[in-house]
């Protein structure tokens, strides 16, 4: 064993159990001291990176066919289907997962550590986010390799037919329709069939796909979700298989998940091909400068730093920045293509003057409740993350380790949605989190969040140990648009982040958000299913609301701009329209605009953002991106074009 493998952070840490590292030495720490957890995630990372520091003298190579800047989501995706043929390298910010990550009960724990998450921050929102520190709302993003898919609550969502509809309507391009994608969403897929438990739950096999890389299934820990899914039925909102064509419909969690862990992109479509010999992956290496030469901008290197020592790689073929919607919409302005005045403002020479950052979306979200509920009937992280439930989890993966917190989901069109002509596509979505009022819920949701722990403490204090659920209302298509400026041309400077939730110019968006909690309370206190367990809004009103009369329309509209978070699927700095459209960074196959071989493939390129989750979608573009470049390169590949599965 050589000095490198002697400080590994995953040999000391991690060994394999169902393919997976364990993470058994972990749990009673982690159980018995919530407070612990800091120090092991600044562990593993000190260890991770001074191992791959020591192995990272033997990097001589420097050019491939590929660059790819990023390895989350999309960029796995694609380093996979690309290196079946060409020479790639893969640029990763960050390192491994850390193997806490792999147990989704800590999801919402480990939430804004700067271990494994950038914590972005917007600037104060005026509208919105009234009770979160400084009114700014957190918006985290995944470090390290698998990115926001090692951080994320794991709901899997392809989304509705006329999201990808919109989308081919939008560029002109049919090859985005819901028929034309559906085969990207089925060729990553391998679906737990075996995790269909619930007799009375709705799934269509035409619509499913077995030996992909990723696997997807409902997790064997699903409390209170029957009473939900009644309640819905009981509302007008039926069962459906949320992940085949619906227009309206409820479904029990759908998680990114094998033997009851986590499922992140870099295990599910990396790990299997590392000693691929057409695949170099650099981790801890981060990119700040895409090179360009002759006046069309053909893109020929990237400029990157690691451990210290400055370096560049050149591609032969392409460079592919997949580095999340922000962090790709950041390296492009960096390398000169973005908006001219702002760009030349900051001393930056403007190769193509494009509207990167000008459209940022994000789905916007608050938790009416809690509703208590009579009996042990939910999650209480107290009683339930316990050694037995740990043992279950380490040696079969089951038990109530199993869950992020979001148990279920629900899609409905509000008034706005009917009177705008698409009583078909919905506009709102509910997350259904079967969770009690443990000690820290407080705590656990302030720090999750960013909102102010003083409110937060105030709400639950008197609740603290019942049983309960709530329900996070998301506004699926909000019309409010943000943008991000770069801070300077400094790239280790954070850019600057204003979201404008509910600054649509209609004021529409907050009279959606309202309208859903106030369904959400109908159906959670008069559905026969949710009146047989004894639930009840908590009689607590929110503190900086209290002057208001409690459930009155005023008082949800305060609760809504108060109590409003973000759920983390910004999308559309770079969007894509037809070509040569002014509005568009990318065209319909993903090219940057004004400039040669430099493509963007990852959720920045949605023209609209889908009505739900976005990391399924994510994952999607990155097959479909995968394959229009293995289309432009068909000539070069050895065994024929690569096929998407039929």
């Amino acid at each position: 064993m050589d000095i490198a493998q002697r400080f590994s952070g995953m040999d000391l840490i991690s060994n394999g159990v169902f393919g997976y590292p364990s993470i058994s030495w972990f749990m009673p720490i982690v159980y018995g001291s919530l407070g612990a957890i800091p120090a092991l995630l600044t562990l593993f990372l000190d260890l991770d990176r001074t191992s791959d520091s020591l192995r990272s003298s033997n990097d001589n190579q420097n050019v491939y066919d590929f660059i790819i800047v990023g390895a989350g989501s999309a960029g796995a995706v694609i380093a996979n289907r690309l290196s079946e043929h060409f020479n790639v390298l893969l640029l990763e910010r960050g390192g491994n997962p850390n193997p806490l990550s792999f147990v989704p009960a800590l999801a919402p724990i480990l939430l804004n550590y700067p271990e494994n998450d950038y914590m972005y921050r917007t600037v104060p929102q005026r509208s919105s986010c009234l009770s979160l520190n400084n009114r700014q709302s957190s918006w985290s993003r995944g470090r390290g390799l698998g990115g926001s898919s090692t951080l994320n609550l794991m709901v899997y969502l392809r989304g509705h037919p006329k999201d990808y509809d919109n989308w081919a309507n939008v560029t002109g391009d049919e090859r985005w329709s819901y028929k034309n994608v559906l085969p990207f969403f089925l060729k990553s897929e391998d679906y737990c069939v075996k995790c269909e438990t619930n007799p009375n739950d709705v799934w269509e096999p035409y619509f499913h796909h077995k030996n992909g890389f990723l696997t997807v299934g409902k997790p064997p820990y699903q409390p209170l979700v029957e009473e939900f899914l009644q309640g819905c039925e009981w509302n007008g909102i039926p069962r459906v298989d949320l992940n085949a064509p619906y227009t309206q419909g409820a479904a029990a969690v759908t998680y990114t998940q094998r033997n009851g862990r986590r499922l992140n992109t870099y295990t599910a479509f990396l790990e299997p091909i590392l000693q691929r010999k057409t695949l170099t992956i650099l981790r801890y290496a981060r990119a700040y400068k895409v090179l360009f030469r002759g006046d069309n901008n053909e893109a020929y290197g990237i400029e990157y730093i690691r451990h210290g020592r400055r370096r560049v790689a050149f591609a032969t073929k392409e460079v592919i920045l997949s580095a999340g919607s922000l962090d790709s919409a950041k390296l492009l302005m960096l390398s000169g293509i973005g908006p001219k005045d702002h760009l030349e403002s900051l001393g930056i020479k403007t190769l193509v003057d494009l509207p990167v950052g000008k459209n940022i979306q994000d789905h916007i979200g608050t938790f009416p409740g809690p509703f208590i509920v009579n009996g042990p009937r939910s999650f209480n992280l107290d009683r339930d993350a316990n050694l037995i439930n740990a043992a279950r989890f380490v040696n079969n993966g089951s038990g109530t380790l199993t869950t992020t917190g979001i148990h279920a989901n629900a899609f409905f069109t509000s008034p706005r949605a009917h009177a705008e002509g698409n009583p078909d596509w919905p506009d709102t979505q509910w997350m259904f989190l079967g969770l009690g009022n443990w000690r820290v819920i407080d705590e656990t949701f302030s720090h999750a969040f960013n909102v102010r722990y003083d409110v937060l403490k105030k709400f639950f204090d008197p609740i603290k140990g019942t049983d309960a659920f709530q329900i996070t209302v998301m506004l699926s298509r909000p019309r409010a648009r943000g943008e991000m400026l770069l801070r300077s041309a400094d790239y280790r400077d954070n850019p600057i982040f204003d979201a404008r939730y509910f600054e649509d110019p209609e004021g529409s968006d907050i009279k959606v958000m309202v309208e859903g909690c106030k369904r959400a309370v109908y159906v959670s206190e008069n559905s026969p299913a949710f009146r047989r367990v004894g639930a009840r809004l908590s009689p607590v009103p929110f503190p900086p609301c209290k002057h208001l009369e409690f459930r009155s329309d005023s008082y949800w509209e305060c609760f809504v701009r108060h109590y409003s978070v973000s759920i983390y699927h910004y999308s559309g700095t770079t969007a894509m329209g037809p070509k040569g459209s002014p509005q568009a960074v990318v065209d319909p196959e993903l090219r940057v605009q004004g400039t040669k071989r430099l493509r963007v493939i990852d959720a920045g390129i949605m023209p609209f953002v889908v009505t739900v989750n976005t990391n399924g979608p994510t994952i999607m573009i990155g097959e479909r991106g995968a394959q229009f470049v293995l289309d432009t390169w068909k000539t070069y590949v050895k065994h024929g074009v690569h096929k998407p599965y039929p």
